[in-house]
């Protein structure tokens, strides 16, 4: 999984050679504390009871060690404040780069997934829960950070402090060092054993995170109903189960994790039990001098921490790659509807044909099967039939949102699949039931259909879909704020934003998911006023829920469990006595609609 993190750590392969540089630098500085530790001891006690300081840092030992007492600590006062003088500018340098670092590539993360999720097919969003996916591309891509700033980052830091302290351990006595990793290996298989259960644990937490989330999204959208059924204290204790759930598992995941540092410090006091009783034994055998014995002793002391740091950056990098796992998921997903058409649909001039097409979402249950249908130029066709009959599914392979199973969908004779996604889209309108508008401008909204168009373009889209007819019920007019998916509007405010923008598209070819099906009277008789002057010169393909809409289509055609059974024009299927005349009838009375 970490490999997997690897082409995004190399994009910034620069700044990362610059903070891989700082980390040395510092640990370096950090080192030189210890190693004042000869010029010390030979102040105090003597030259001859201290070697001459370890070669990396012997210059400054021997620029602070005068032989004078007072003369050595004045410039060992100097010497420290030097050093940590240069240490601290380096630090905060080495915390902007590394932090900068981290967060260019969340930024990466964040933004290929919200571009893959973009981008994926209709198909994967029906079958995925909103809730997770959200929670994917805030959560779990923010708690990456585990794997880079703490897994990484905040691991290289100490590595390579370590390695300065160990460094000065093996040249102050090879011996006791040899002593001291006697318990490397319980070490290493502990940690082994502890960080595997680490990711297993957070693995599961980020899948109860994704499922507060999707609770929290359910809340928000469907708070109509709830407050309806009177569901609130249901929901809320609905929720406060799953969040309590979280809570255990959380507490479990973070003990687990906290188990690795603390289990550091007993090996830290085992390990300096060792070190007293073996140094002891070599000083007083002559075989090490006593500044080497406390050099090395406080090399293993100070390297407790990040010691402790390491075995803690080891468990935060499982939690993060925990949820980059999550991210991936979805990153290495491979369900698209292929854009590998070459030619441009310039105009449409003749028909649209469906041709022996099968279509299923999930392999061994058909939603259309062998439908064979032409649709021509400037014809109106209502598509009617039951809730499921598969209605929607067969202006969805139009727009390609699916492929066919099985069959072909055609435009004057040739595949839609051999037109790029693009120049097909831009031909086809679509208004559905239930519009989807943005948290945006009522300008920006009707602009998404065409943002490159001018005012002048605008005004006769919002003329010949009536909305300019209401826009004074608006305080700021075309600019106003219109809230998340345009609950400041009605259902009619809506509708009509809607229609100004596909009248701003003017495509060739326009689909309606009964536009009008939610309104009352007056928003209506406004919307159908517009539609009368938009559909001249359209293809048009209605889905029509109320039958009321279907009786000046030029043909309508019936669909039952995903084939066609009729077609014909309202007359002609009202005398057949067939399913089309019993929908109707379900619908009206003698005396007008029920």
């Amino acid at each position: 999984m970490l490999g997997k993190l690897k082409p995004y750590l190399l994009r910034y392969r620069s700044l990362l050679v610059i903070i891989v540089f700082l980390m040395a630098i510092v640990a370096l500085l950090g080192g030189f504390t210890i190693s004042m530790i000869t010029p010390i001891v030979s102040a105090i006690f003597g030259k001859e009871y201290a070697s001459s300081g370890p070669p990396l840092f012997r210059f400054l030992i021997d620029w602070v060690d005068t032989g004078l007492p007072i003369s050595s600590m004045f410039r060992l006062a100097i010497a420290l404040i030097i050093v940590y003088g240069v240490k601290f500018p380096l630090s905060l340098l080495l915390f902007f780069f590394s932090y900068n670092f981290e967060q260019k590539i969340i930024e990466d993360l964040r933004t290929e997934l919200f571009t893959k999720l973009t981008h994926l097919s209709l198909k994967f969003h029906t079958n995925s829960n909103t809730g997770e996916l959200l929670s994917k591309i805030t959560n779990d891509t923010e708690k990456i950070q585990y794997a880079l700033w703490r897994g990484i980052i905040h691991l290289g830091r100490h590595l390579f402090m370590l390695i300065v302290y160990i460094g000065l351990a093996l040249w102050a006595s090879w011996r006791l060092f040899l002593i001291s990793i006697v318990l490397v290996p319980l070490t290493l298989w502990f940690l082994n054993l502890v960080g595997m259960r680490v990711r297993g644990r957070f693995t599961n937490l980020r899948k109860i995170r994704g499922k507060l989330n999707a609770m929290a999204v359910e809340m928000l959208k469907g708070i109509k109903i709830i407050k309806a059924f009177n569901m609130e204290n249901t929901e809320v204790e609905r929720f406060k189960r799953m969040n309590r759930f979280y809570r255990r598992s959380y507490v479990k995941s973070q003990v687990l994790k906290e188990i690795l540092p603390e289990f550091s410090e007993v090996l830290g006091a085992i390990l300096a039990s060792l070190i007293l009783v073996s140094g002891g034994i070599l000083i007083f055998k002559g075989i090490i001098t006593p500044d080497k014995f406390l050099i090395f002793l406080g090399s293993i002391v100070l390297a407790q921490n990040p010691l402790r740091q390491v075995y803690l950056a080891y468990g935060d990098m499982q939690h993060g790659l925990a949820n980059m796992e999550s991210v991936l998921e979805v990153l290495e997903k491979d369900e698209y509807v292929e854009d590998r058409g070459t030619r441009v649909l310039k105009e449409f001039n003749n028909r649209i044909e469906y041709r022996n097409v099968s279509f299923s979402y999930q392999g061994n249950i058909p939603v259309l099967k062998d439908i064979n249908l032409v649709i021509k130029r400037g014809e109106t066709i209502a598509i009617v039939g039951h809730t499921g009959s598969g209605k929607t599914t067969l202006v969805n392979l139009l727009l390609r949102f699916f492929d066919p199973s099985e069959g072909q969908v055609l435009i004057d004779g040739i595949d839609i699949r051999e037109f790029t996604l693009k120049s097909l889209r831009e031909k086809i309108g679509y208004v559905s039931q239930d519009v989807i508008l943005f948290n945006d401008t009522i300008r920006n909204n009707i602009l998404y259909a065409r943002p490159d168009a001018g005012e002048k373009e605008l005004e006769k889209a919002i003329q010949r879909s009536r909305l300019d007819r209401i826009l004074d019920h608006f305080p700021k007019g075309l600019d106003t704020e219109i809230g998340e998916m345009g609950e400041r509007l009605s259902g009619g405010e809506k509708q009509l934003i809607s229609l100004a923008r596909v009248v701003l598209k003017n495509p060739e070819i326009l689909v309606l998911d009964e536009a009008t099906s939610a309104l009352d009277a007056e928003s209506e008789n406004l919307l159908q006023s517009a539609l009368g002057e938009i559909l001249e010169n359209k293809t048009v393909i209605v889905i029509a829920h109320r039958l009321s809409t279907t009786q000046n289509a030029d043909r309508i055609v019936v669909l039952e469990k995903g084939s066609i059974v009729e077609v014909g024009n309202h007359s002609e299927l009202l005398s057949k006595n067939g399913l089309y005349a019993k929908l109707y009838r379900l619908q009206f009375t003698e005396n007008g609609e029920a």
